[in-house]
């Protein structure tokens, strides 16, 4: 089963792995695998509960909400709690003033009358009169003499203008003896005996009317106004909605309601949001994707992949996230989010990585959200994407398993400071328990994404045929058998893979290509030389070449079947298909010049050119390309009797010339900008291995001997 796991790559049809339709679905999949697991956390669980019944179970809110009517009871009493706003109306008072001035004014005209009776006179002031005033204050009016007649003219006017300007209600004016008492308050220290006081007593008290009238407008915007400095009603996530076997008031039923616990009133509005967001950002990292990291984006299995570690987080979230129910636990920090940064870093590409924390860090603000309002709770969000980031470039280019441990490492430090900063940023006091708690578990969350990180890495670097650094520099080791064996039984071929692999991972290297896959396959693209070595002119020391006694096209077939030879055999050690594709591939569909050359010589009919190139496939990579054209360069130069550095670099330029007009390079992606790199690279790497070499005395002494 284990092998079958390996080996399941290797069974994928080719056409699989580009189709665009399954690429399209893989996508599809992709946001399937992220919507499904969140669900529950955007909408909470509902119940078929009614009211004036007893419930079955214990509910609390699964959210922070707002009691919408509880707030709508809140305001309106605090509205109807509001007094009127009055205003007072000048005009009133003014008119006021003018009939107090008009009564002693007709009190003086009838005084005048003397051919009136004083009954008549009596009758008609009465009759005048605007107020109900006593008959003895109407026959002390008309008795007055004309100064004290004008003195309490003046005094009441004065009264009624001082008691009207302060504003009078009709609270005032319906108890008489509150507005004695004011008149009072102003008359005390008046200069007046006691008939003319009565007298201006009486008549202010009946001038003194309510000039104050509601005003509509600001009374309504007072209302308002306190309206809204009611705060609103919060059912907070945690809250006892109702206890087992308790009973379904009113009141319950409608809190029950607002926490969208009650089946047949569930809003579905979440889930479409979440549906909507999942969909962007998968659409988002697919033009990403297909922008920046082509190479993943044209292999269906790197997406599958990539779309199985992106799941395997959220489920670890999810996991974890049970834990919310322990007073002590602190979830939502001691989630491992940089657990799938960390994979998709050193499986595929550390930039993606960074992307996807973007993504991780929104699961984690839903997942993790207990206390906001809001879907996503933004500490979570912060902490989980900066998390990721620090896990993806702390890795650098892990080529050990401690590496790992160590990028752990500086997550758990990372989340610390974020922690910090959070705690910081938080306005209410933090306890040094809460606090040490959190710095507990944000340690805990990056020593797992490391823990878990090792674990599940050759899961997935068998399943779909991944080479990471660290399997290269496994498979690079000396001690490897066919690489033991490559050294024991064909030392040129072993000493020519190497030199191929110095040079191929210098050119890899200079134009952003994989110089570690390179320098890897370059180790094992020649090993099939080893069912025929000395058939090869780098393993016939001090031998006879046998291809002297051979016929060109039997010399062909040896010299092609290295090739079949070397994939047969990576195939039986069971290799990585990326490592098979450097022997099949490294000489593409190129012509064996000499022994063409040499048939055409020796046969009177044309000889096929077909017939003495290699199989192919030609190069799909640009690590093969490179391995390719190191390895002919290798060979070429060796063969060289004085290679100085101009002849190195001409013999180099027509070699990749060679292999450009022969179209070598059409299903791979270097450039004629790359292929110029390679160039000069390949040539001062060779220049570093041919350098002129110091002649020292001995050396001197020894050319004289040999003279």
């Amino acid at each position: 089963m284990k092998w079958r796991l390996r080996r399941l790559h290797l069974f994928v049809p080719e056409s699989w792995k580009t189709s665009a339709t399954i690429r399209r679905l893989l996508f599809v999949l992709l946001g399937l695998m992220v919507y499904f697991p969140l669900m529950g956390d955007v909408l909470p669980k509902t119940f078929d509960l009614r009211v004036n019944t007893v419930s079955d179970v214990t509910l609390t809110a699964p959210v922070t909400v707002e009691d919408t009517e509880a707030t709508e009871q809140a305001r309106t009493k605090a509205a109807s709690e509001v007094q009127p706003v009055y205003s007072r109306n000048d005009n009133i008072t003014t008119h006021q003033v003018k009939l107090v001035t008009y009564i002693f004014k007709k009190a003086g005209e009838l005084q005048a009358k003397q051919e009136l009776t004083p009954e008549a006179r009596l009758k008609e002031f009465k009759e005048n009169v605007p107020f109900a005033l006593s008959a003895e204050t109407l026959q002390a009016l008309l008795t007055l003499p004309v100064p004290a007649l004008h003195a309490a003219a003046q005094e009441t006017n004065k009264v009624v203008i001082s008691i009207m300007q302060k504003g009078v209600d009709e609270k005032v004016t319906s108890n008489p003896e509150l507005v004695q008492q004011r008149v009072n308050q102003q008359i005390v220290l008046a200069d007046l005996d006691s008939k003319v006081r009565k007298v201006v007593r009486e008549v202010a008290m009946a001038s003194i009317v309510p000039n104050l009238t509601i005003d509509e407008e600001a009374t309504n915007a007072l209302k308002e106004s306190v309206r809204r400095s009611v705060k609103p009603v919060m059912i907070y996530k945690g809250e006892v909605l109702v206890e087992k076997d308790q009973y379904i008031s009113e009141e319950v039923y409608r809190k029950l309601d607002a926490a969208g616990l009650l089946e047949q009133n569930a809003s579905k509005r979440p889930l479409l949001g979440l549906a909507l967001f999942v969909t962007f950002f998968v659409a988002f990292l697919a033009m990403y994707m297909a922008q920046a990291h082509r190479n993943v984006y044209k292999n269906n299995t790197h997406i599958l992949m990539f779309s199985l570690i992106i799941f395997l987080n959220i489920l670890v979230m999810k996991i974890i996230s049970a834990g919310q129910t322990v007073d002590f636990f602190s979830p939502g920090y001691g989630v491992p989010v940089a657990l799938g940064s960390m994979l998709i870093a050193i499986l595929l590409d550390t930039q993606l990585a960074v992307v996807c924390s973007l993504l991780f860090a929104f699961v984690a603000g839903i997942v993790f959200n207990y206390e906001s309002l809001l879907p996503v709770d933004f500490r979570y969000l912060f902490y989980g994407f900066l998390s990721g980031v620090a896990g993806a470039y702390s890795l650098g280019k892990a080529t050990k398993r401690s590496r790992i441990l160590q990028a752990g490492f500086i997550v758990s430090m990372v989340n610390i400071a974020i922690i910090s900063a959070l705690y910081l940023l938080v306005s209410s006091t933090v306890t040094w328990r809460e606090l040490v708690n959190a710095y507990a578990f944000g340690a805990l969350s990056g020593v797992l994404a490391a823990v878990l990180t090792i674990g599940f890495l050759p899961f997935f670097e068998g399943m779909f045929g991944i080479l990471s650094p660290m399997r290269l520099l496994e498979l690079s080791n000396p001690n490897q058998p066919l690489l033991r064996r490559l050294l024991m039984e064909t030392p040129g071929t072993y000493h020519h893979s190497m030199m191929v692999a110095n040079l191929s991972e210098a050119a890899c290297e200079a134009v952003g290509a994989n110089g570690l896959l390179a320098r890897v396959g370059a180790y094992y693209h020649d090993v099939g030389k080893m069912k025929r070595p000395h058939f090869f002119i780098e393993n016939q020391m001090n031998r006879d070449n046998p291809h002297d006694t051979l016929s060109p096209a039997l010399s062909k077939r040896i010299i092609i079947a290295h090739v079949e030879d070397g994939v047969r055999m990576l195939e039986e050690h069971k290799l990585p298909k990326q490592i098979i594709d450097f022997a099949q591939q490294h000489h593409g569909t190129t012509l064996l010049k000499y022994f063409y050359h040499k048939a055409a010589k020796m046969s009177d009919a044309s000889v096929l050119e077909s017939e003495y190139r290699y199989p192919g496939p030609k190069a799909q990579t640009r690590e093969t390309a490179i391995v390719g054209i190191c390895d002919s360069v290798e060979a070429a130069v060796r063969s060289l009797s004085r290679p100085t550095p101009e002849r190195i670099e001409q013999l180099v330029r027509r070699i990749i010339a060679d292999r450009l007009e022969d179209g070598q390079f059409n299903e791979c992606d270097l450039t004629m900008q790359e292929l110029e790199i390679i160039t000069r690279t390949i040539c001062e790497t060779l220049h570093g291995f041919f350098h002129n070499r110091i002649e020292y005395p001995d050396d001197k002494q020894a050319a004289v001997n040999q003279a």
